[in-house]
Formats: C-alpha cells, sequence, structure tokens
C-alpha cells in the first residue's frame, strides 16, 4: 500500500476528512470535460451487461422448488459477475479523481478480484436487505423502511475501491467504509440526494441529462474516495481545492 494513501486514510478514520459538497461537484464538472464518452461506454457496458444476466434469469427460471434453487444459484453467479465490472466503474471515477487516463474496458479489468468483490457484494446485499421486512413487519410505510436501506447503500460506498485499491479484505473494506460515512455522513447524504435529483432531472429530459449526470456521478464517487482514502501512487494527497480552485486546476482539463 503506497504510503502517502495509507496516511490519509488513517488520518479520515482517526481525525475525520472534509467534503464541501459545492467544491464536489465543480471539480467533478471539469472532470468530465472531454472523457463523458468513455464513461458513458463504461456504463452501457455495465448495464447492458446486468440487463442480459437478468433476462438470462428469467428465462431459464422454471417452476416449483428446483427454479427456486436455480433462480438463487443464478442470481449469485450475476453478482460475481457483476462485482468486479462495478468495481471497475468506481476504479475508473478514482483515476479520473487522480488525473490518470481510462478507457471504456476499463470495466473488465478487476475480474482477478471475482472472489473478494463476490463475497462483498453477498454480505452487503444481506446487510442492505434486512432493514425493509424488518419494517414492513413493524408496519412502517415501505418509503420509511426502505431509508435505512438507502443510507446504508451510501454508507458501503467505499466497499469495492478498498478491495482494489487498498488491497483490502472483504470485510476489512465494509468495516472501514462504514467508519470512513460515520465521519462525514451529512455531506455524503447531501451530495447523493443532489446526484438523485439530476438523475431524476436527466430522466425527465428523455435521458439526454444522463449524458452528463452519468460521468458526472462517477467522478463524484472518485473525488469523495480521494478526499477521503487518498489514493495509492498519487501525490495529490493534499485537502480538495475550494470551489474557486477546483475550476482553474490544469489537472482539470483532459482530452478525451
Amino acid at each position: 500500500m503506497n504510503e502517502s494513501g495509507y496516511n490519509r486514510l488513517r488520518q479520515s478514520l482517526e481525525q475525520g476528512f472534509t467534503l464541501t459538497p459545492s467544491a464536489v461537484f465543480q471539480e467533478a464538472w471539469q472532470r468530465i470535460y472531454g472523457a463523458k464518452l468513455t464513461m458513458l461506454l463504461a456504463a452501457i457496458g455495465v448495464v447492458g451487461s446486468w440487463l442480459l444476466l437478468n433476462q438470462l434469469l428469467v428465462l431459464t427460471a422454471g417452476e416449483g422448488d428446483e427454479s427456486v434453487w436455480s433462480t438463487s444459484l443464478l442470481g449469485l453467479l450475476i453478482s460475481m459477475v457483476m462485482a468486479p465490472m462495478s468495481g471497475g466503474l468506481d476504479m475508473m471515477g478514482i483515476h479520473r479523481a487522480a488525473g490518470r487516463p481510462i478507457r471504456p474496458s476499463q470495466i473488465f479489468d478487476y475480474f482477478r478480484y471475482l472472489l473478494p468483490l463476490a463475497l462483498a457484494s453477498m454480505i452487503m446485499g444481506l446487510l442492505t436487505s434486512l432493514f425493509l421486512p424488518l419494517g414492513q413487519s413493524l408496519g412502517l410505510p415501505p418509503m420509511l423502511s426502505l431509508l435505512p436501506t438507502l443510507i446504508l447503500s451510501v454508507a458501503l460506498m467505499f466497499t469495492f475501491p478498498l478491495i482494489l485499491e487498498k488491497g483490502m479484505t472483504p470485510l476489512q473494506a465494509i468495516l472501514t467504509s462504514l467508519r470512513l460515512f460515520a465521519r462525514q455522513w451529512l455531506a455524503m447524504m447531501l451530495i447523493h440526494m443532489l446526484l438523485v435529483l439530476l438523475f431524476m432531472a436527466a430522466v425527465m429530459s428523455f435521458g439526454i441529462g444522463l449524458i452528463w449526470v452519468a460521468p458526472l456521478y462517477i467522478v463524484v464517487k472518485g473525488i469523495i474516495y480521494r478526499e477521503a482514502c487518498g489514493i495509492e501512487g498519487d501525490a495529490a494527497t493534499g485537502p480538495m481545492p475550494s470551489a474557486g480552485q477546483a475550476g482553474t486546476d490544469s489537472k482539470d482539463h483532459f482530452e478525451a
């Protein structure tokens, strides 16, 4: 593990870290310049693979007890296949936040981490699936029952990158992600709420807005990871520039 990245992560866990939503979005907006097509192609590849695999699940599902087992096994296979690709999207955002080159095929680079990523995905799936049935059993409204699941999903956003970039085990990555979220939970929830609103606006524009919003989401996650955890081999692990400085940093302008 790179010493500077390790020091940043240790400092964040012990003393916390700073996130300014306006600065995060302004820097992310600058960093998607010249890279929108690359990130869109990667995102389409992930979504398309997920839709294809789920269609396969529907077609192969039979009836009776045997269908339950086959559906469960195929669902497990889908989660195993998609975990490295989802992690690849996360790493693409991190590379962009560090000023490193990215390419659409990057989503296929992490299948050598298939087992730890799949295990982490299953653990996270179990954790996030607990609250909805619990809330329903308590008679809570569906939206209120879903709220803890949404919060936990944000809290676990560091898990895949911590496995891929810091070499952590799945359990270490999950626990570390939760600890980091506890340090800046309000800012992280605000950032994700703004992203949800942007996605809704993009969908209402007949999907045209996704050309900007999807890459923005990927890079925003990368910037948050950089600020919280540091990036191995990245010398720029100091505090994030202010909103005014972010737009003038020469690293924010790349070629496609």
